[in-house]
């Protein structure tokens, strides 16, 4: 061998032992991550790192440039520690990128909505607004997607497709059943603004094996939180100005989490300044699960710290070099440095400037960005309604689709008043848009779920086919409730084909439905007035504290840390749902009546057990069951180390995935536990799916492509030049004139009538009761307890995950946070609350609303009007006319 032979051998050794090392850091960092599906959110344990894909691109339309081709390396932490990614492709490294100093990333996780992480069915989708900077629009973005597939999905026709901003960005086939998968999709240049930007996720899939309509429920792909995200350099990803915080990074489980920074001694006045701040912050940055705690600063990349005081208070907390010279109202961001996370600073040199720093927030927050990423934020968590008014679907995300599967579904959030009253006095109508193909079997039909529940059926009766602009399906005001609402459309279209099943077909199959997204949900004048209690009402709605004509009260016998951090979790969450900051006072002693509507947070040994008993709650079993952890520190145990562990731990992580679980609640640590679990689990949003995002043109153009879509079936079907079935109207005549709408609030009300009661259980850890002890919303009284301050924390993060929060209901909520599921005591006797002026319609629309739940005495009124009638009608007729001899 030559001396140049030689030294060439060397120097290629030398720049593999260099990626080698480098590849071995980024298998470390990344494995952490995974691991906060074990303890979420308290501790980390190492799993495998799932692997990295290559995408499928495809052409963005202008004004965006071409999509560069997808890289295949590993990029860098999702941990919360950033680590080293190479900035170049593996394959084409050259001598001096080997040896160049790397970049820390991080990935900017996706926030936790009501539609969770599954994408269920044949077709599915999600979008979620996320807030950019200006510094970071101008960079080179990426964003890395992992997901886990059902077993029964087909990946040879079933795909995955990213979307921003309405513009496909690249697709991947559905190939992860057994382990996570992540691909990677470069983003071009000029496609995310600075401020909001619309990210979507949909999926088609298929069976392998059974082409029925059930079998359709079996599939589904869910999106691993900890490992999707917007690929941040790490000096990219700080901000620095109030107006960005829609820009703070989420965890890895979608939530954010927010220290609040208090004194040693916190007083009643410092704890409302913090809760008025986390509420905006909550509701600027479109976040729908913030969590809350109490401490000193904390670091880490995730998150933010929050300090509110005078500058006098604040250096004696976090020390005068942090908030510098105090002459003015201030509001303002500090960078995140490795030792701490970043802080946001609300100060002034006395009480009154705090106070004007505060309304700073309102000022410099004005929504900004895309087109497509400003109505993902107005539709965030939905879409706000008042009555006798209409929307669009497309107008809140919902996308135009053409479908070839066998069972199409799309949905979309909408929110009602906190003081609406449900009831069938009157109907929605959503006016469908859309056509099907002919040879569909008489299996084919519309159907309309509101809240999970079947509101509607329309059966599909033309063999010819058909299309349609406005095809009415009423949604009974019944099925709605105040505050948040979830409406799916699905559309059963089985074909004769499907009996013999072949799924190799699904390469070339034709389409079969269309939807359009100038379908429109058209909601009539409702009546207005609240009834108490309700937990579902203030859970969705935030009512009655939401809007209130006197301050609220927020009882706190209790100023401890864990205490402070759960009840601003809670007043967050409201806020949120409210879409509007809420004014609590503290107090620590129990609220006089006619004194505002009340809050209390508290453990359960801090709270009057007779307060308690007069609002029914159940304070002898709760004593019972919580026996030995009233008063308890919880002890957090330490992940066991080793082989078995990991694989114990991987296997865990797994079947959190595939079942979906909240990852703010706590799983039984042990397999064994887990699995146990998991088979007497309600599987919670196995079903969420939401509005398919075909590969449409650039946003400029959308008006067009409904139109567009609607010619060409129309013309499609009138060429057919198939003769219509006399024979089968004929038939089916009959059955079209009773099943055309099918109005289920009689059975709805006989589903609430046999709702059963709570169940309490020794892993029932958090109780929410409410009642009203008078005759006025200032007399409501709403209490969150739980057997210590530990467990109130952990459970109040858990409790307004968004797929438990919606479980809310009820006088009394008990929540398993081992399952992640509430059991609920139905309300027996509701009392009005008046929130409107006096008016004849809304006090018709009251009446009839009322009338229509109680209709034993609808009946027994009627019988008693037609009696007088015919009383009256006999007396006044008595003396006309002439007497028969």
């Amino acid at each position: 061998m030559t001396h140049a032979a030689f030294l060439s051998r060397l120097k290629r050794a030398i720049r593999c032992a260099a990626l080698g090392g480098a590849a071995v850091t980024l298998f470390a960092a990344q494995a952490c991550a995974q691991a906060i599906f074990l303890t979420a959110p308290q501790a980390l344990t190492h799993i495998d790192k799932p692997p990295v894909d290559r995408p499928q691109m495809t052409q963005a339309a202008p004004p965006a440039a071409a999509p560069a081709p997808a890289t295949a390396l590993p990029i860098g932490a999702t941990s919360p520690r950033p680590v080293a990614s190479e900035a170049t492709p593996m394959g084409a490294a050259s001598r001096a990128g080997a040896l160049a100093k790397p970049r820390l990333t991080m990935l900017r996780h996706l926030s936790n909505n009501i539609q969770g992480y599954r994408l269920a069915g044949e077709i599915g989708s999600s979008e979620w607004p996320i807030f950019i900077t200006d510094k970071q629009a101008r960079r080179r973005l990426r964003f890395q997607l992992g997901y886990l597939s059902a077993v029964s999905v087909m990946p040879e026709v079933s795909r995955l497709t990213l979307s921003i901003n309405d513009q496909p960005v690249g697709q991947t086939p559905i190939t992860a059943v057994q382990t996570v998968k992540t691909v990677v999709f470069d983003i071009p240049p000029g496609l995310m603004r600075p401020g909001f930007n619309s990210i979507r996720i949909t999926t088609e899939q298929r069976h392998r094996v059974d082409c029925s309509l059930e079998a359709t429920q079996e599939l589904w792909t869910q999106i691993d939180p900890t490992q999707t995200g917007l690929i941040l350099d790490e000096a990219d990803a700080a901000i620095d100005a109030i107006s960005d915080l829609g820009a703070l990074p989420a965890d890895e489980q979608g939530a954010l989490p927010i220290r609040a920074v208090t004194p040693a001694n916190p007083t009643t006045r410092d704890i409302e300044r913090l809760l008025r701040v986390v509420q905006l912050i909550s509701i600027i940055g479109r976040f729908e699960q913030p969590v809350v705690d109490a401490g000193p600063l904390a670091g880490g990349p995730y998150g933010a710290n929050l300090v509110v005081g005078t500058a006098a208070e604040l250096a004696g907390t976090v020390g005068p070099q942090m908030v510098g010279l105090v002459n003015k109202p201030r509001a303002f961001v500090l960078p995140a440095t490795p030792e701490r996370r970043t802080t946001i600073v609300v100060t002034g040199a006395d009480s009154q400037q705090v106070d004007e720093a505060i309304k700073q927030f309102l000022v410099a927050t004005k929504p900004k960005g895309a087109a497509a990423g400003l109505r993902a934020a107005a539709a965030f968590p939905g879409f706000r309604m008042e009555g006798g008014q209409r929307v669009r679907v497309g107008d809140i995300g919902v996308r135009s689709s053409e479908f070839d599967g066998r069972l199409f579904r799309v949905a979309f959030n909408i929110i009602m008043p906190s003081d609406f009253y449900p009831a069938d006095y009157g109907r929605a109508t959503v006016k469908v848009a859309g056509g099907y193909s002919p040879g569909l079997t008489s299996k084919a039909q519309l159907v309309m779920f509101v809240n999970e529940r079947v509101a509607v059926s329309l059966p599909l009766l033309k063999s010819t086919g058909e299309v349609f602009k406005d095809n009415p399906l009423p949604v009974p005001l019944g099925f709605l409730r105040p505050g948040l609402n979830r409406i799916e459309i699905e559309a059963h279209v089985p074909t004769p084909s499907d009996e013999s099943c072949d799924p190799l077909s699904a390469r070339e199959a034709t389409n079969r439905f269309l939807f359009l997204d100038s379908t429109e949900f058209e909601l009539p004048p409702i009546a207005r007035v609240g009834r108490m209690p309700d937990l579902a009402v203030t859970a969705t709605g935030g009512f009655p504290f939401a809007g209130a004509q006197r301050r609220s009260k927020l009882y706190m016998p209790r100023l401890d840390p864990k205490s402070i951090g759960a009840a601003a979790t809670f007043v967050a969450h409201l806020a949120v749902v409210a879409g509007r900051p809420i004014d609590f006072e503290i107090t620590q002693i129990p609220p006089l009546k006619n004194k505002g509507s009340t809050l209390a947070v508290a453990p359960y040994d801090a709270l009057d057990p007779d307060l308690l008993r007069k609002l029914d709650m159940p304070v002898d079993e709760l004593g019972r069951i919580w026996r030995e952890k009233i008063g308890v520190e919880s002890r957090e145990e330490a992940p066991e180390g080793g082989a078995a562990a990991a694989v114990d731990a991987a296997t865990r992580n797994r079947l959190v995935l595939q079942n979906n679980f909240p990852m703010a609640c706590h799983p039984p640590q042990s397999l064994g536990g887990f699995r146990a679990m998991l088979r007497n689990i309600d599987l919670i949003a196995t079903g969420a799916t939401a509005e398919e995002d075909p590969e449409a043109p650039e946003q400029p153009d959308e008006e067009e492509a409904a139109p567009d879509l609607f010619q060409e079936w129309d013309a499609r079907l009138r060429n057919e030049n198939r003769l219509s079935n006399i024979i089968d109207w004929t038939k089916n005549i009959a059955r079209w004139g009773t099943a055309k709408f099918t109005d289920a609030g009689h059975w709805m009300r006989a589903f609430d009538r046999d709702a059963r009661s709570a169940e309490m259980s020794p892993q029932t850890m958090l109780a929410l009761g409410q009642n009203i002890l008078g005759d006025s919303s200032d007399n409501v009284w709403t209490v969150l307890t739980a057997p210590n301050a530990d467990a109130l924390a952990d459970s109040v993060a858990c409790l307004v995950d968004p797929r438990v929060s919606r479980q809310i209901a009820g006088r009394l909520s008990l929540l398993d946070i081992s399952k992640a599921r509430i059991d609920v005591t139905p309300v027996s006797n509701a009392h009005f609350v008046i929130t409107q002026p006096l008016s004849i319609g809304n006090a018709r629309l009251i009446v009839a609303g009322w009338l229509s739940l109680h209709a034993l005495y609808y009946v027994c009124a009627a019988l008693v009007i037609g009696l007088l009638l015919a009383t009256s009608t006999r007396i006044f007729v008595r003396g006309v006319g002439r007497r028969s001899q």
